[in-house]
C-alpha cells in the first residue's frame, strides 16, 4: 500500500498544471537580425567606421561592444546601465539621434530585451565580445599553380531567385587563374561559366544586391565577391569555389562597396569605396587592420601586387596610391591621370601595374620607383568622339587586364577591346559591341579574352587567331 500511494503522488507532481501549455522556446534577439536595422535606420549618419562620433562605431557588433571615447556602451544583461539604451530613451543626456524625437516605442523595446538577453551578435553567439574565426587554409596558399586539380564548383545548391526580364550589365567579372572558370556578376547573384565549353556551371546567390568586384584568391580557392547597395549597405563574402560555400563576410559599410581585394597569403581583405576610406582587415577574424587616409574621391579599383607586398588603389578623382599591404605606409602617389580611375591590374611579376582612367589612357607603372614607364592612348587614338557623355573629351579606358604571359587588354567607350604586347605596342582591335564594354579578362592559360558590357551580353575571343568563339549572357 505504501509502495502504491508513492507512486500515485509521483505520478500526480509529474503532470502539467491544470490548464498549463508546455514552455514556449525562449525569445532570440541578435544585434544582426533585430538590432543592426535599428541602428542602422537611426544612428549611422553619426556613429559610423568613417565618421564615428566620441569614437562609437554602431555599424558592427564588434565595435558597439568596444564602446567609444565614454566607455562601454553596452552593459551586458541591463539596459539602465547602457550608455546607448539610456541615451535613446532619453532617460540620460546626452539625447540621440540629437535635436530629435525618441525613436519609436517598438524599437526601444527591441534594444532592451536584446540587452536584458545578453545582447548576443547572432542566434548561435555567445553573448559579449562573441568572435569568430574562419579557417582560410592558409597553409596551403601558394603564389603559384596549387597542388592537384584546379578549383572548380562540384555540386553547387540550386539558387531560387526572381528571374529578370532584362539581362543585367556587366558590373563585375573575374577569371580563376588555374581553372577554365568564369564568375560574372548579375542581380543578386554571381554566375559560373566554364571558359573551355562555355556552359553554365550553377550560380552562387549574392542578396546584397550587385556584386561589383569579383576576385579569385592567388590559388584559385576563393572567390572574392563585393558590392552591395548604394547609400544603404556594403559587404565583402569570400565564397569556396569547390562548393559554393559561404564561408565569411568582411565590413559592414553603410554605402556600397565598389573596390576589393583577397592578399596573396589570403590574411588580407582590402575594400573602398565613397568613404574615401581604403580599409584593410583580417580575412580570418574580420579585425579592421588599417584604415588609410589619401584618396580625395570615390575609391573605384584595388589590387594587391602578386608577390603580396603591395597595394594598389584608384580613386573617381585620378589620384592612384601605392600602399604597403602588410603595415598600411604610403609608398608611392601616382599621380598622371587627369581623370577617373576606372580599372587597375598588376603584371604577374609584381613589377608593373597598368592603371586605366577615364582621360583615354593606360599607364604603365615600374613598381621599383613609382614612375610611369609608357602610356597608351587607348581608346579613339586618344582624340575625341562625338559623344554627347564625353563632352568633347577623349573616349575614357574602363578596364585594363594583363595575362599571365604579359600580355595586355583594354577596354574603351568607343566600343572597343584591344591587345597589346608586353612592350605596349597595339597588336589587335576587337570590335562589335553594341553597347559600352564594361569588363575585361583573361583565362587562365591566356588562350581566351573575355569582355562583358552594359548589355550583359559576354564575347569570347580566341587571343591566338583573334576571331569571336562564343557569346554568353547574364540572363542565361
Amino acid at each position: 500500500m505504501f509502495r502504491g500511494l508513492i507512486f500515485l503522488l509521483t505520478c500526480f507532481f509529474s503532470l502539467p498544471a491544470f490548464g498549463q501549455t508546455e514552455a514556449k522556446p525562449k525569445e532570440i534577439v541578435t544585434y544582426k537580425d533585430h538590432v543592426a536595422p535599428i541602428l542602422r535606420k537611426h544612428c549611422s549618419n553619426c556613429h559610423n567606421p568613417d565618421k564615428a562620433t566620441s569614437d562609437l562605431n554602431v555599424m558592427t557588433y564588434q565595435t558597439l561592444m568596444a564602446g567609444g571615447s565614454s566607455g562601454e556602451a553596452i552593459a551586458v544583461g541591463s539596459p539602465d546601465s547602457s550608455r546607448l539604451y539610456k541615451a535613446i530613451a532619453h532617460i540620460d543626456e546626452p539625447f540621440m539621434p540629437p535635436k530629435s524625437p525618441k525613436i519609436p516605442e517598438a524599437e526601444l523595446a527591441i534594444i532592451k530585451k536584446w540587452i536584458e538577453l545578453g545582447a548576443p551578435e547572432t542566434a548561435v553567439s555567445a553573448a559579449k565580445n562573441s568572435t569568430r574565426k574562419v579557417e582560410l587554409d592558409l597553409a596551403s596558399v601558394s603564389s603559384g599553380k596549387p597542388d592537384g586539380p584546379p578549383p572548380m564548383p562540384e555540386k553547387l545548391e540550386e539558387v531560387s531567385l526572381t528571374h529578370t526580364s532584362r539581362p543585367h550589365p556587366v558590373t563585375a567579372m573575374a577569371a580563376s587563374p588555374w581553372a577554365p572558370l568564369l564568375a560574372v556578376a548579375s542581380h543578386e547573384r554571381i554566375l559560373l561559366y566554364n571558359t573551355d565549353d562555355l556552359k553554365l556551371i550553377g550560380a552562387l546567390p549574392f542578396p546584397e544586391r550587385i556584386p561589383y568586384v569579383l576576385k579569385f584568391s592567388r590559388n584559385g580557392k576563393l572567390l572574392l565577391a563585393a558590392g552591395g547597395r548604394g547609400a544603404d549597405k556594403g559587404k565583402v563574402v569570400l565564397f569556396e569555389v569547390a562548393s559554393g560555400k559561404r564561408l565569411t563576410e568582411i565590413g559592414d559599410e553603410s554605402d556600397v562597396i565598389l573596390a576589393a581585394d583577397i592578399s596573396p597569403n589570403q590574411k588580407f581583405v582590402a575594400l573602398g569605396g565613397p568613404s574615401k576610406i581604403v580599409k584593410v582587415y583580417d580575412a580570418s577574424t574580420g579585425e579592421l587592420k588599417h584604415r588609410m587616409k589619401k584618396h580625395t574621391d570615390w575609391i573605384t579599383a584595388a589590387e594587391f601586387s602578386p608577390d603580396g607586398n603591395l597595394l594598389a588603389t584608384g580613386d573617381r578623382n585620378g589620384g592612384a596610391f601605392l600602399w604597403e599591404a602588410e603595415t598600411g605606409g604610403i609608398v608611392f602617389t601616382l599621380g598622371d591621370h587627369k581623370e577617373a580611375i576606372s580599372d587597375l591590374s598588376w603584371r604577374a611579376d609584381s613589377q608593373m601595374l597598368a592603371t586605366s582612367s577615364e582621360d583615354g589612357r593606360v599607364i604603365l607603372w615600374y613598381a621599383e620607383d613609382g614612375f610611369p614607364t609608357r602610356t597608351l592612348n587607348a581608346t579613339s587614338g586618344g582624340t575625341p568622339i562625338r559623344a554627347p557623355s564625353t563632352r568633347g573629351k577623349p573616349a575614357g579606358v574602363l578596364s585594363v587586364a594583363y595575362a599571365r604571359d604579359g600580355l595586355l587588354a583594354t577596354l574603351g567607350r568607343d566600343n572597343t577591346a584591344r591587345l597589346w604586347k608586353s612592350d605596349g605596342n597595339l597588336l589587335v582591335k576587337l570590335e562589335g559591341f553594341a553597347d559600352t564594354p564594361s569588363r575585361v579578362v583573361f583565362t587562365h592559360n591566356s588562350e581566351r579574352v573575355i569582355a562583358g558590357d552594359f548589355t550583359g551580353k559576354i564575347r569570347i575571343w580566341s587571343v591566338k587567331d583573334k576571331q569571336l568563339v562564343g557569346e554568353l549572357t547574364t540572363n542565361p
